[in-house]
């Protein structure tokens, strides 16, 4: 069964050139290795995008999976550990195609002083590592803290099943990588979900995946904020004095949970028929027509409930 890697990384803005010249050398490392296919690496696109985003195609998921704990691989990260600024996403998508929403994940946070985040880093490529030897392994993020909203680390796992999850969790590896790591986890927390972290991620396949992501999460997001703003925020919250600065993060909290939750999930489950990189270029052509009128029926309802307003 074919397996795609997809790799989201945040790299300091004066490291892009060396860090380019660094992706040159995985792939001629990626070149020999067995089961490898084939890659695409998409440089960050500010600010809609900011991280460097590689595909690694695999004949396999063993293949994918022995890439992801080589010494090799393993040799070349250290390298380019120092343009590294925190942010790592690794998933491991299957042929099979299988919708996100049916992974499972936990989310684990814990705090640390800022003088340790060298070390700390160095620990989680070794959690990783170890995570992508087990059955059902999907993905790995790395979330670093957002001053003025979070002083945690953040780490999402994902796994195809609850019991291919629960074996990693309550694994002797886990135990032994959780005592060498303790510094790190005395303010440690765990949470687990029933709905894996990773559906906003190109699938395997995907041809212009984060083009085409990004027009269906516009699609949600715009009759989102407007249908909020006039039948929610405009007369039950702003003409209540309340401040706009205020008024403005309710409805961007409100709209970031439909969004991740249930609109995008939906929406792309409606298109994923466009999504996908075998698709014929009728039905691309369709797709991106089907897109446009969307936009366009969205748009004249907004200019009529204005019109009927006023």
């Amino acid at each position: 069964m074919p397996a795609n890697l997809i790799i989201h990384r945040r790299v300091a803005d004066a490291d892009h050139p060396a860090y380019a010249e660094w992706e040159k050398r995985v792939g001629d490392a990626l070149s020999s290795w067995p089961g490898y296919l084939d890659r695409w690496v998409l440089p960050p696109t500010p600010p809609g995008q900011v991280d460097w985003i590689t595909a690694q195609r695999f004949s396999t998921v063993d293949a994918a999976r022995g890439w992801l704990h080589s010494a090799e691989r393993g040799a070349l990260l250290r390298d380019a550990d120092p343009m590294f600024v925190g942010n790592d996403n690794v998933q491991l998508y299957t042929g099979d195609h299988e919708e996100r929403s049916e992974l499972v994940s936990a989310v684990i946070a814990t705090r640390l002083p800022a003088e340790r985040e060298h070390d700390f880093l160095e620990w989680q490529s070794e959690v990783m590592e170890a995570e992508s030897r087990f059955e059902g392994f999907r993905g790995h993020r790395l979330q670093a803290p957002a001053p003025g909203l979070s002083d945690d680390w953040v780490m999402h796992l994902s796994f195809d099943t609850d019991e291919h999850l629960s074996a990693w969790l309550q694994s002797d590896e886990r135990q032994e990588l959780l005592a060498k790591g303790s510094a790190f986890n005395e303010n440690m927390s765990l949470t687990r979900s029933a709905v894996g972290f990773g559906f906003w991620a190109p699938g395997p396949g995907a041809d212009d995946p984060v083009f085409k992501n990004n027009l269906l999460v516009l699609l949600m997001l715009y009759p989102l904020v407007y249908l909020w703003g006039y039948f929610v925020s405009a007369p039950l919250i702003d003409s209540h004095g309340v401040p706009i600065w205020l008024s403005l993060f309710i409805g961007n909290l409100v709209s970031t949970q439909l969004l991740g939750w249930f609109l995008v999930p939906w929406v792309f489950a409606r298109f994923s028929w466009w999504l996908d990189g075998g698709a014929s270029r009728g039905a691309r052509v369709l797709g991106y027509g089907a897109v446009v009128t969307l936009y366009v029926v969205s748009m004249a309802l907004y200019a009529w409930l204005l019109a009927i307003r006023g």
